[in-house]
C-alpha cells in the first residue's frame, strides 16, 4: 500500500510539472507574438507616416551649348555680309607740295560759356495775365526763387546777377519833381532787355504805403516786359504837376490817416515777393508820421526799418541784396541835416545786404513865377 501511494503521488507531482511547463511555454509563445505584432505595427507607422514623401523636382529646358551659340552667331555675320556692300577704298593722289590756291581763313567760333549753360532758363515759361493795381496778375508764387534762369543785366549802372529783380521807388511830390520816373523808365528799357524769360521782376511805388505793377513776381517774357513799361508810363501820366497829385486814383502809394515817406512797407512786399536783388530809390531817410507834422514823426521808425533790412537772412533763409539810389534831399527849413542821415541810414542798408549805394545830385526845379496881375 505504502508502495502504490508512493507512485501515486510521484505520478501527480510529475503531471503537475508537465502542466506547469506547458503554461511556461504558452506564456512565452503569446508573449513573442505580441512583441511581434508590435514590431510589426512599429515599422508599418514609420513607413507609412513618418518617412517623409520624396519631394517633387522640375527640370528646367537645358540651355543651348557654347558650341550651338558660336554656330548661330556665325551663320548671322555670313548672312549680314551677303546684304551689305563693302566700302570701296578710293586711291587718291597726294601731293606734299605747296598749292597755288590759297583758302580763306576759317571764322573764329565762339564756344558759349558753360557755367552760363547752367542757368539757362526755360523759354517756354509763361506768366499769367496782368492785371491793374490791387486786381488779379500773373507771376508764379511767392518767394519761389529757386529753378528760374538768372540774368547778368544792368540798372543805373549797377552790373547785377539775379533772379528775382524788384525796383522800389519813391513817388512822393519831391521825388518825381527831381525825375524819378523818367530815370526809371529809362534805365527800364535796358534792364529789361538783357533780362532772360526765366528771370522774375517787379516794381513797387511807395510814399508811406506802396503799390505793385503786378501782386506778384512776374517772369521776363516779351509780354510782360511791355507791360511792364506802360504801367510806369501810367505812373508817369498818372501825376499833375500843377496840382502836385496823382490823378489816376488807380496809382497809390499811400496809408490812410498816416502821413511820411518810408520804403519800409515797399521793402517787405518785394522780400516777400522773393526778390534777391532790391533797387531801393528815394531821397529822405524813412519816417512816419500820424500827421503831417515831421516834428511828430514815430521815434524809433528808422530803426525798425534797418532791424527789418538786418533779420532778412535769418528769418527767410536767402540772401537779398539792397542797392540804394539817393536821390539829393531839398533842403527845408530845420531840415538841412536830413540828408547827411538820409545817406548815413541808406550806406548801413548797403553793407549789411552787400549791396551799393549811389547818390545822385539833382534838385528839384524852381517853381515857376506866379503870373503877373492883369493891368487895371
Amino acid at each position: 500500500m505504502k508502495i502504490f501511494a508512493v507512485w501515486t503521488a510521484f505520478s501527480k507531482t510529475k503531471a503537475e510539472d508537465a502542466a506547469q511547463r506547458k503554461r511556461a511555454l504558452n506564456a512565452i509563445l503569446i508573449s513573442l507574438g505580441v512583441h511581434l505584432l508590435l514590431i510589426i505595427g512599429a515599422v508599418t507607422l514609420t513607413i507609412v507616416i513618418i518617412t517623409p514623401k520624396q519631394k517633387m523636382m522640375f527640370e528646367g529646358k537645358k540651355s543651348p551649348s557654347l558650341p550651338a551659340r558660336k554656330l548661330e552667331h556665325a551663320i548671322r555675320v555670313k548672312q549680314m555680309q551677303k546684304q551689305t556692300r563693302k566700302p570701296q577704298i578710293l586711291q587718291r593722289l597726294v601731293t606734299e607740295a605747296p598749292s597755288k590756291v590759297a583758302l580763306p581763313e576759317m571764322p573764329e567760333m565762339t564756344t558759349p560759356d558753360v557755367k552760363n549753360l547752367r542757368d539757362t532758363p526755360l523759354m517756354n515759361s509763361r506768366a499769367g495775365s496782368i492785371g491793374g493795381i490791387g486786381g488779379g496778375g500773373g507771376g508764379a508764387g511767392r518767394g519761389l526763387t529757386g529753378g528760374m534762369g538768372y540774368s547778368d543785366t544792368k540798372f543805373f549802372g549797377e552790373n547785377v546777377r539775379t533772379r528775382a529783380m524788384a525796383i522800389c521807388f519813391d513817388i512822393s511830390t519831391s521825388m518825381i519833381e527831381k525825375g524819378v520816373i523818367q530815370d526809371v523808365i529809362s534805365e527800364s528799357a535796358g534792364m529789361l532787355e538783357k533780362m532772360n524769360a526765366g528771370t522774375k521782376f517787379n516794381y513797387v511805388v511807395f510814399v508811406d504805403g506802396y503799390d505793385l505793377f503786378a501782386p506778384q513776381m512776374v517772369y521776363a517774357t516779351q509780354e510782360n516786359k511791355a507791360a511792364g513799361l506802360a504801367w510806369l508810363d501810367k505812373v508817369n501820366k498818372a501825376f499833375d504837376a500843377a496840382t502836385q497829385r496823382f490823378t489816376d486814383k488807380s496809382v497809390d502809394g499811400q496809408l490812410n490817416g498816416q502821413t511820411g515817406s518810408t520804403s519800409f512797407h515797399a521793402l517787405q512786399q518785394a522780400v516777400e515777393m522773393g526778390a534777391d536783388t532790391i533797387f531801393l530809390l528815394t531821397d529822405e531817410a524813412p519816417w512816419l508820421s500820424t500827421d503831417s507834422n515831421m516834428a511828430n514823426a514815430i521815434p524809433d521808425h528808422i530803426q525798425k526799418v534797418e532791424e527789418y533790412v538786418r533779420s532778412i537772412e535769418r528769418t527767410t533763409g536767402r540772401s537779398v541784396k539792397i542797392y540804394p539810389i539817393l536821390y539829393s534831399p531839398r533842403e527845408r527849413p530845420g531840415r538841412n541835416q536830413f540828408g547827411v542821415v538820409s545817406a548815413e541810414f541808406h550806406k548801413t542798408l548797403a553793407r549789411a545786404t552787400g549791396g551799393r549805394i549811389r547818390i545822385i545830385q539833382r534838385e528839384a526845379p524852381p517853381p515857376p513865377a506866379p503870373a503877373p496881375a492883369p493891368a487895371p
